[in-house]
């Protein structure tokens, strides 16, 4: 008989972005953050994100510095 176990990993990123996220050189980034949210939203296995305003979970700071999102 064989025991089967069952996990969660919980995710956490914080970074430090280059500049604001109006700023052009963030819009490759910008740009994506639907498409990357969906891409999890969907994967066999995924449970949970935390969502925020707009669903792009970028307006949560944890620090007083505004390039640093984190996201959960």
């Amino acid at each position: 008989m064989t025991e089967e176990r069952m996990f969660h990993l919980a995710q956490i990123n914080i970074a430090h972005m280059r500049a604001s996220l109006e700023d052009p050189l963030m819009a490759g980034f910008v740009a994506r953050l639907e498409e990357i949210n969906k891409l999890a939203d969907h994967s066999k296995g995924f449970i949970w994100r935390l969502q925020t305003e707009g669903d792009d979970n970028t307006s949560l700071r944890a620090y007083e510095d505004q390039n640093i999102p984190l996201t959960i």
